[in-house]
């Protein structure tokens, strides 16, 4: 509930502190006196647009504070959400800068204004006589059969498998995507990797290649060399190896003299041998090699091959294409993984499923056995409040899929008039049949759950007589379950109040102000009749105002 109000510098209030007490407290004073702008300064804490016109002394910044008591409304979870310290008496304040700057603070930490706003809706419900949408939202109908169908413990249930329901959902969804993605380009990726495949590459193979090509592209000219050289070497009387086998022989008759000849004599030896060797092995390559432009053609092939793939495949070495094959084998692998968690999933959603339409099922059983519950009281308290001719009509459709709160939808159908077909409530009532419309249902409600504060701004405006004094007792049926702050200029209501603040002016230092009283019983009794015979205070009003009262 709503404990304290503290206004500084706003509008033409300087200074202003309002203590606020459970039950009902009526708010009373002449058209003028300043009853709006402390709504406003109110409607301004809990987050709404700030003005710096509102400021009383532009050089100064305004200040409003409100307390609450919220140890009843189980808010932890919000606190602990936005990383707020709890308090039983927690502190809204906003504070508007005469540069034009606004901030907002819960219990002295900075937020935002919207973080501001989300609490103070959790708080305090404001109403006026053209300001009732909750009642006309389906989300809110929705919820008026289950705190009537005791459906908090299994929602609750529903909603935790509800979660697990849309994540299954989404992860299906994911995998269609990546399978749906993957397919479309599956077979260009299968076809590159069998390319690579059928390709057998081989490590070093591209040099080898490139070593070979070259040999067979030049084996005229090699041969022709070789011949040449070989010539050179093994000519039996200007080659070589035949003249160093003269030079041997000659050497060898001297090795006896010396060592140094023997060591020459050799060396010349070994050096015969060598070529020997080189002259056998050129032998050996001079058979060996010959033209071949079918293997010359093969390889060329081979070669152009694999330049190809690794151009097309945008890398440098085979080691690059083979890991380039080694990737696209996993990917298209992963192809029937996918498959197979889909089926995974989808089975596992179908066991979901099953449990969501049981909860639905229960659900929906306690919805339906509140419709009667909800529909008789509140065509009750509308009677009470003269519309006695009222028809609504509550329906509950199931839904084609599965919601955060079930499987239903609601369907609130109203009527206020005797005749007339009942249609959805936004199109079928005016600005005083929706207020007590609100009335009924909020009374409802009040019975079953810890509402927030509740505010009602005038909203008994063209209503009087029987009607005022019936609608007051409503409200004062309602403040046994909560804290209802109402705004009034009736008698009928304000004498039913727990408690009466007036709102009025005076001029002090030729300025003026606005200022808060309770009045103590003798003086609600004078303030009462005084709203009863206008400017002149009689007798007769004061008769009327104790009866009012119940003070007869």
């Amino acid at each position: 509930m709503l404990s304290t109000l503290r206004v500084n510098n706003f509008a033409i209030i300087d200074e202003l502190e309002i203590d606020f007490k459970s039950g009902m407290t009526t708010l009373t004073g002449e058209t003028g006196a300043g009853k709006s702008i402390i709504l406003g300064a109110l409607k301004l804490v809990l987050g709404e647009r700030a003005d710096l016109k509102t400021l009383k002394n532009e050089k100064e910044k305004c200040i409003i504070e409100a307390i609450f008591n919220i140890k009843e409304l189980e808010l932890q979870a919000f606190f602990e959400e936005h990383d707020l310290d709890y308090e039983d008496e927690s502190i809204l304040r906003r504070e508007l800068l005469p540069s034009g700057k606004s901030r907002a603070f819960i219990n002295d930490t900075p937020v935002k204004v919207s973080i501001l706003h989300e609490l103070s809706e959790l708080l305090i419900d404001i109403h006026s006589q053209f300001n009732t949408p909750k009642i006309f939202e389906a989300d809110f109908q929705l919820s008026m059969l289950d705190i009537y169908g005791d459906n908090k413990e299994l929602l609750k249930e529903y909603k935790a498998v509800f979660l697990n329901y849309i994540a299954i959902k989404k992860k299906i969804k994911e995998a269609q995507n990546s399978l749906e993605n993957q397919s479309q380009d599956l077979e260009y990726k299968l076809h590159l990797w069998e390319e690579l495949n059928n390709a057998s590459l081989r490590i070093g193979e591209l040099e080898t290649l490139e070593s070979e090509i070259k040999s067979l592209s030049n084996v005229e000219e090699i041969i022709s060399t070789l011949n040449e050289t070989y010539q050179f070497l093994e000519h039996p009387e200007v080659g070589i190896v035949s003249q160093l086998n003269e030079a041997s022989n000659k050497l060898n008759r001297i090795t006896d003299f010396s060592n140094e000849y023997k060591s020459i004599y050799d060396r010349l030896n070994s050096s015969k041998i060598e070529l020997q060797d080189i002259s056998g092995e050129m032998s050996h390559l001079i058979e060996s090699t010959e033209m071949n432009p079918e293997r010359l053609l093969e390889l060329t092939e081979r070669f152009d091959l694999i330049h190809k793939l690794l151009r097309k495949h945008d890398v440098l070495t085979i080691e690059d294409l083979i890991e380039k094959r080694e990737q696209l084998e996993t990917q298209t692998s992963g192809f029937d993984n996918l498959s197979d968690l889909i089926i995974h999933l989808n089975k596992e959603l179908n066991l979901i499923s099953d449990k969501l339409e049981k909860l639905s099922l229960k659900i929906r059983k306690n919805r339906f056995a509140s419709i009667d519950t909800i529909r008789e009281n509140i065509l009750s308290t509308l009677s009470q409040l003269g519309m006695e001719n009222s028809q609504l009509m509550i329906q509950l459709n199931e839904t084609s899929d599965f919601t955060l709160t079930g499987k239903d939808e609601v369907l609130f159908l109203f009527s206020a008039n005797k005749g007339m077909e009942p249609r959805v409530f936004e199109k079928s009532v005016s600005g005083g049949e929706r207020s007590r419309l609100m009335l009924a249902i909020k009374k409802l409600l009040a019975t079953h759950q810890h509402l927030p504060t509740l505010i009602l701004d005038e909203i008994d405006t063209g209503i009087s007589g029987k009607v005022a004094n019936e609608t007051g007792k409503v409200m004062q049926e309602m403040s046994q379950n909560m804290q209802l702050l109402v705004i009034t200029h009736l008698p009928q209501v304000a004498s039913k109040g727990n408690h009466q603040l007036k709102v009025y002016k005076e001029v002090v230092d030729e300025t003026t102000k606005t200022n808060v009283k309770e009045l103590s019983q003798t003086e609600r009794l004078s303030e009462i009749a005084q709203m009863i015979s206008g400017s002149e205070l009689t007798d007769a009003a004061l008769n009327q105002a104790k009866e009012l009262m119940n003070l007869n």
